[in-house]
């Protein structure tokens, strides 16, 4: 249960942190997304894009799949405290750009997240703060989707073909956030 609760707790973090960034703009904002993985490694939250690239067996790579449900519900109720802070104008320009790329468009620059997301998190797991300090703010100034982040901005702005844009950002985050150990991949296919 306790997983469960915790990785709604990750993804309600993500949640404020999108609001940070649609209320704060690009700058400010960015800076103040750090927030949502700090509090998430510090607190050992399961959030799918800081555990995508570290799953160890089938039962983990198993595991992503609801850890995605949970961390969509914690992100929409983080979004729907920010249903008066006029937030709809900012969150429409992010969702026109993700739906106009649609689903293969949105894989690429997801890679790009994704890959951050996971040196980020390798790192600040050691105790070495500063990559996610600085990833974070990265991904976001370079415009790659998060798929968690994407659900607040969805959930500010609904729009049409949205779902084909947001499982192409889950696809390409999953592959950006395994490129830094695929020598991991690589080693077990040699054994």
């Amino acid at each position: 249960m306790r997983r469960y609760i915790n990785s709604i707790l990750a993804g309600f973090a993500i949640g404020i942190a999108a609001l940070c960034f649609m209320k704060g703009g690009l700058y400010v904002g960015a800076a103040l997304f750090a927030f949502g993985l700090s509090a998430i490694v510090y607190s050992k939250w399961p959030l799918f894009t800081g555990m995508a690239g570290f799953f160890t067996d089938w039962k983990s790579f198993g595991w992503l799949w609801p850890m995605l449900l949970l961390n969509g519900i914690g992100t929409f109720l983080a979004a729907m405290l920010g249903i008066d802070m006029n937030l709809g104008e900012a969150a429409q320009t992010l969702v026109d750009v993700r739906v106009g790329r649609g689903f293969a468009g949105c894989i690429l620059p997801a890679i790009g997240c994704g890959f951050i997301m996971s040196v980020s998190v390798k790192f600040a797991r050691q105790g070495k703060w500063i990559p996610l300090i600085l990833g974070i703010p990265t991904f976001v100034i370079c415009g790659f989707p998060h798929c968690i982040a994407d659900i607040a901005y969805y959930t500010a702005a609904p729009t049409e073909g949205m779902l084909p844009a947001w499982i192409g950002t889950v696809l390409g985050n999953f592959i950006g956030c395994n490129l830094p150990v695929y020598d991991r991949f690589l080693k077990e296919a040699n054994s």
